[in-house]
Order: structure tokens, then sequence, then C-alpha cells
């Protein structure tokens, strides 16, 4: 339909019309004139002699003029705008990716189904764009078809975790310009949205238990993990728990009772060899937090090769025990990290990676004076240093290239050296020539066993800090607990064996589920599946990874403060003037209008009389006379 009436309330005007109509039912009191002769009575109309009264219509021309004048009056009142052939009603969704929006998406996708067709308004087509929240994502929909629009919320899957919608929201005005609708879906109401945006929220209070995190510990020969569970209720809850095999047993069920807003703890140890186990509570409302799955971690191993001299055997043996998961190399070819003392004698470094420290053979230096800096860098952020005592040293050649990370006055105590050096080839004769690898070097320009800083615990994190950076850059397997959505930090190889990598989610048992595939040039961005559950990352035919994820956000799974909210009956009738015209002939019902007023008064106002005569004294003949 071309017309809307933008003023519906005007139709009360046609009441006017039965008011018209009930006053010409009424009829006036008759006047008694007394006249001469009776030849005058033809032309008198009947009317009535008791006063007003409902008698019956008379059918005159004022009557059909102020009829007229009401039905050009509520057309008026009614305000009718014809709709533009080519308007279009822009209309952007986001909706809100938060893990906790799975248990309303039923109540999002019935809210939609009402709210999307009456948001096309007065416009003649509805272009519908829908967004997610979480940065990075892709458009989940753009098109003309609410019902195409509603099969993409279907299929939408929300498991991240709390998210600020206000990226999402400026992409969404962007696209639909400032003259479109912007609608946030979302369970919890937002006060104040930016970007004049619109509120759709589908939530409701529910009562939750779930796992929050999990912890894996040694003890003796077993291996034994601990989770917190937390109940997300302002009442007393009970659940029960098990765990799961993966040959496909379980354990026997175990009664879990939890105070308001508790939380306690379930441990368990490993079954001997194996390898994954699922920790599973009652379902309810929120069930991503309902299964933790684990693994039996199992890091990358660092290989070390010490040549030091005996002096530094101390500083060997707390190296070795303040670092997890070393283990110690033959020779430094078979070493993914070197342990070296610089002799000014012998001054080659060694063209791997390396933590050197020098070798004075001189006794009783002077202790160096001037205030301790230490650099902007990741390896010594946040670390106190104003503790360290170095006595005077022979100091190694450093470049122009190096990194200082720690001064005292002008003399250079720590350094951080990065080159690059030819990669040895894979072993392929098919495969790329390998890339130059990067190694680093981390430099103690000073003799460690002239100093204090084996005992400071700067001194123990740096090293950990270099160690870690080692780890995360070594291509080998790795088992590990990550959530769900973590960015996974992978070392691949530079020849490229495969153009991508494989993310596999696995089973229980280790079955194959679904892959998906990643470029290699964004493995530095592969983050976990949203899901609970297993997964491996393999590159080629070379494990990666091997994980369990879980999910760990206790923001989403607090569903107290959830509630319902709308703001879109505001926008109504906001875009009127953009999608419609206004009626060009208002100003002829106008003039039509006040004629027929004029017409009707002409009508219906009172005749001139002329002078009346004296009465007739009474005689033969004479008879009264009626007269309005």
């Amino acid at each position: 339909m071309n017309l809307v009436l933008t003023n519906p309330a005007g139709f009360w005007a046609l009441l006017g019309i039965p008011a018209v109509v009930l006053i010409h039912f009424l009829q006036r009191q008759a006047r008694v004139i007394p006249i001469s002769t009776l030849f005058l009575l033809a032309r008198t109309q009947r009317e009535s002699a008791r006063g007003r009264r409902f008698d019956r219509l008379t059918n005159s021309i004022p009557l059909w003029l102020q009829l007229l004048m009401v039905l050009l009056l509520t057309w008026l009142m009614v305000e009718p705008r014809y709709v533009k052939p080519a308007s279009t009603q822009q209309v952007a969704v986001v909706l809100d990716s938060s893990a906790s929006m799975g248990v309303f998406k039923d109540r999002l996708m019935e809210s939609l189904a009402n709210d999307l067709p009456p948001l096309r308004g007065n416009a003649a087509r509805l272009q519908l764009y829908v967004f997610e929240s979480e940065a990075g994502k892709p458009i989940l929909y753009a098109g003309e078809s609410p019902s195409e629009a509603l099969e993409a919320v279907r299929a939408w899957q929300p498991a991240a975790g709390s998210t600020d919608p206000n990226h999402a929201l400026r992409l969404a005005r962007s696209r639909v310009r400032r003259e479109g609708v912007v609608v946030y879906a979302t369970d919890t109401p937002v006060d104040d949205l930016p970007f004049n945006a619109r509120l759709v929220a589908v939530g409701e209070p529910a009562p939750n238990v779930g796992f929050t995190g999990a912890s894996i510990e040694r003890e003796g020969e077993s291996l034994r993990w601990s989770a917190l569970v937390r109940n997300y209720s302002d009442q007393r809850q009970s659940r029960s728990w098990q765990m799961r095999f993966e040959d496909g047993s379980r354990s026997e069920p175990r009664e879990l009772v939890m105070d308001a807003n508790g939380m306690t703890s379930v441990t368990a140890s490993f079954p001997p060899g194996a390898r994954r186990l699922l920790v599973a509570l009652d379902p309810d409302a929120f069930t991503l937090d309902d299964e933790l799955p684990l693994v039996r971690p199992a890091p990358k191993t660092i290989r070390i090769f010490a040549n030091l001299s005996q002096k530094y055997d101390d500083f060997r043996r707390r190296f070795i025990a303040a670092i997890p998961n070393l283990d110690t190399a033959d020779s430094a070819e078979a070493a993914d990290l070197a342990l070296v003392s610089y002799d000014p004698l012998l001054p080659m470094l060694p063209g791997q990676d390396a933590i050197v420290v020098v070798d004075d053979t001189t006794q009783s230096r002077r202790y160096l004076r001037g205030g301790i800096i230490a650099d902007k860098h990741p390896l010594v952020d946040g670390l106190n240093w104003q503790a360290l005592l170095v006595r005077d040293s022979i100091q190694l050649g450093l470049s122009d290239s190096d990194e200082i990370l720690i001064w005292q006055g002008d003399r250079p105590l720590v350094a951080l050296r990065t080159s690059r050096v030819p990669a040895s080839p894979d072993g392929d004769s098919g495969a790329e020539p390998p890339l130059p690898r990067r190694i680093r070097q981390l430099i103690f320009n000073f003799d460690l066993t002239l100093s204090n800083a084996v005992r400071l615990p700067a001194t123990v994190v740096l090293l950990h800090r270099f160690c870690e950076g080692l780890r995360d850059r070594k291509v080998a397997p790795e088992v590990l607990n990550t959530e769900t959505g973590q960015l996974l930090r992978l070392a691949t190889r530079t020849a490229a064996r495969s153009p991508s990598l494989a993310l596999t989610r696995i089973g229980l048992d280790g079955r194959p589920l679904e892959s998906r595939s990643t470029p290699l040039a964004h493995a530095h961005s592969l983050r976990a599946p949203v899901e609970t559950g297993f997964f491996r990352v393999i590159h080629g035919d070379e494990l990666l990874l091997e994980s369990a994820c879980h999910f760990a956000d206790t923001r989403e799974a607090d569903l107290r403060e959830c509630a319902e909210a709308s703001t879109l009956s505001s926008s109504a009738g906001e875009a009127v003037d953009r999608h419609t015209r206004e009626d060009h002939l208002w100003r002829l019902w106008v003039l039509l209008a006040l004629a027929a007023l004029l017409l009707a008064w002409h009508f219906t106002r009172e005749q001139p009389r002329p002078d009346e005569s004296p009465a007739p004294p009474d005689g033969p003949g004479s008879q009264p006379a009626a007269s309005p």
C-alpha cells in the first residue's frame, strides 16, 4: 500500500458526522403570528409545536456541506503521506557474541522474528545487515530477506567471552549511515548505547553451577588434577559429577552441594597411562562450563649443553633447578640452548641460542658505581635490579645492533644479541630451501661469580623468560590444557612443507570429529575452538599441539543480571520524512473545508423580515397563523 496515515488518532474527527446528523434531527418550536387570511398557510413548513425534539431528518444543502467539511477535516488530521517508490530502510543488527547468549538463543530468534519486519516502517524496501560484537568476525548476513537473516542467526554460535560492542556498533553505523537503524541484541540491558543504537535484551535471571578452572600437579609418581566449581546463584544448589575416560568407562557419580554464591574444589588423579579424561557436572541452562576436558600435559623440552668453566658449576645447578622441563644434551649440535662462558683468549661465540657469561680470572676487583637503569624490554619489564652488586671485570665486545637491557652508569651489564644464521636442511630433498633462522643470545657482560646476581629473584625471572621464549620458538610436539578461544602460540617450520595448518577436533577416545584449515601465514593468530573439547593442530604430517580447552569466563557464566528490555519502539516513525512525501493537495482540502463552512453558514442564517404591520381587529374570516 502506497498510502500511509501517520496520525490514526485523527479518525476521532469522524465523530462529527453523527453530531451533525443529530443536530439536523432536531426541530425548532413554532411561533404564532396572527394573519388576516389563510392563503399563506400553504407556504409554511410543518414544524414542531412543542419546541426542540427528535422528529425527522430534513434533507438540506447545509447538512451535506457540513458532512463534507467533517470528512475534509478528518483527512487533514490523519496526516496522509505517500510512500516514495525508491525508498530503502537500512537496519544493522549487532549480536552479542558472549557465550551467555547461547542460553537465550530461542528467545532471540522469536524477538527478531517479531521485530525485524516492522523495522521496514514506511519504506518500499528493507536492507538488513547482521554483525557479531566480537572483533574480527565477518558479517553474518547482508540482504533484504528477514527470513534469511533469521536463518543466519540460527546458524550462529555465540561462545566468546565478555565483549565490548562499541567497535561493532561503529562498523554497523558506518554501514547504514546516519539515517539507518542500529540494533544491539544482548541478554543484559545496557544503558546509553553509543552511535544512537537501539537495544533488544532477551535474557532472564537463571541459576548456574560450573567449572571455573583447573590445575594439574605431580605428586610423586601420580598426576593429580584439581578443579574449582562455583555456584552462580543466590540459592543453595546440588549437582553430581563424574569422570569419563578414553576407554568409555566412567567413575561413580559424586554429590556436590554448594551454598549460595559458594565455591568449592574437586580433585582426583589421572589413571595410569591415561592421556585424556572428561569431568562432567549435571547439565543446566548454561552448558559450556558443565564439562571440563583435561589432557596429561607434556610441554616442550629444552635440551641444554653447558660449556662453562668449573667455577660456574653452582650457577649451572641453580639454572637447571629453576627452569622446568630441561634436558641435557651430549653436544652443542644436539642442544637447543648453550650455556657458554666467554674466554677472552677464545672470543668466538656459538652460532646458536645461548646464555653467555664472562669468565674473569682476576680477583679482588672493585665494585662498579653508578645508578642501575633497566631498558623497557619484555625480558626485564617490572624487575627490580637496585640490589645488584657487580665487581668490575672484563667485557665482551658488544656491537651497535645489540640491545642493552641493563646499564650501571655507562657500563652495559646485560645485553641481548639477535642475529640470523643459515638454517640446517630438513632432509626433504623436495622441500623448498629453508630460510635463515634467527638466534638469540643473552649476554651477561660481567662475571656472575663476582656479583650477587645469581641470588637475585630478578635474575631467575630473566632467565626463565628467555628460556620460555626459546621454548615458544621451538618446533616440537606439545600437550597442554587451554581455554576456549585462547590464542595459541605455535612454532612452524620455515620451509613450507604444507601451505596450511589443520586444526582437528577429536573425541575423548582420540577419534577425529571435524577439521578446518588455516593458512600458514595466519599461524600467529590461530585460536583454540570456542566449544569445549579436545583438539590437535597438525602441519603437514607433524603434530604441533594436542590440547583440551575448557570454558573459564566467570563473567559470562553468571546469569543473574540478565533481563528483558527494548528501545525499538522509540525508533518508530523517525524515518517517515525520508521514505514518504506529504499530500501535496492539502492546501486545496483546507480551502474546500473553508468554502463548505461559509456556504453552510450562508444557507442556515436567518433571512431579514419586513416590518410587521399592526394586527387587524378580530372579525369574521380572521385566523391565527403559525410562523417560525
